[in-house]
């Protein structure tokens, strides 16, 4: 039963991850109720991401013939902090970041909501802010935060590329993909290299999310007003984000044990 769970937790992650982000706040906690220990959790994952990322880049080419050539600058320097981030991920216990998430999340669904319209330009690429200084330091750091913890750094790409760099949401979203793709590997051997990875789930799960990914990448290039509802499904992600965060804080106020429990 809980293998069902996983998969079926894996494909909506995939879904989930290729149309907004934050996919890893579902994959995380179930992999440790497997009985991983964080930091295997958070190796294992790894897998998995770089499948679903190869998948999710090869459909958005296939069907809308997406490119980079405009944007290889914003994916290399955050790709770079990616580097930095899993470096960092291996010797460091990632407990310590859980606060900065939480309140984080917060901070990105207010902006999220605040003027929507910020989010529905038609253009891919409507100026050259993706190549100023300011949004290559924010891309930077959300690499390295990528490669540090992954769990939540789709919506901080979309965020930083759409009302940063002037990105359309659809383009945004390919070159999120495209950006977790070219780091997920050298990210993933550094994790393998220290002996933080399950290959047996990270398999599972891999299997799972290239299937939503997919599922995601079709709809995200087959379906008219998709920008609308990219954009709902991210609000909706990044509010459910936040109830998981905040379950300990809510247990504790009402006096239930709300963590997760390995198996």
């Amino acid at each position: 039963m809980f293998y069902i769970i996983l998969v079926v937790a894996s494909i909506l992650t995939g879904f989930i991850n290729t149309l907004a982000g934050s996919g890893s706040l579902i994959m995380l906690p179930l992999l440790m109720a497997a009985g991983l220990p964080a930091n295997i959790a958070n190796g294992t994952n790894r897998v998995a991401t770089l499948v679903q990322s190869i998948v999710g880049v090869g459909t958005f080419v296939r069907n809308k013939k997406m490119d980079i050539k405009d944007s290889q600058l914003p994916i290399g320097v955050c790709v770079v902090g990616a580097f930095f981030g899993a470096f960092i991920a291996t010797r460091t216990d990632p407990a310590f970041l859980k606060q900065f998430i939480k309140y984080l999340m917060i901070v990105m669904f207010f902006v999220i909501l605040v003027k929507p319209k910020r989010w529905f330009k038609e253009a891919d690429i409507a100026s050259n802010k993706h190549k100023h200084p300011l949004t290559l330091i924010l891309l930077f750091f959300a690499g390295v935060y990528a490669g540090f913890i992954q769990a939540g750094i789709g919506i901080i790409l979309l965020a930083i590329l759409v009302l940063r760099a002037d990105f359309s949401l659809p383009y945004a979203n390919f070159v999120k993909l495209v950006i977790v793709l070219v780091y997920a590997l050298p990210v993933l051997i550094i994790f393998v290299a220290d002996n933080e990875v399950n290959w047996k789930l990270g398999g599972i799960t891999a299997c799972g999310q290239g299937l939503g990914a997919f599922l995601g990448a079709r709809f995200a290039t087959r379906y008219k007003n998709v920008q609308i509802w990219i954009y709902r499904l991210l609000v909706f992600v990044v509010f459910s984000a936040i109830i998981y965060l905040f379950k300990d804080d809510l247990g504790r106020l009402l006096g239930i044990d709300l963590s997760i429990q390995p198996a």
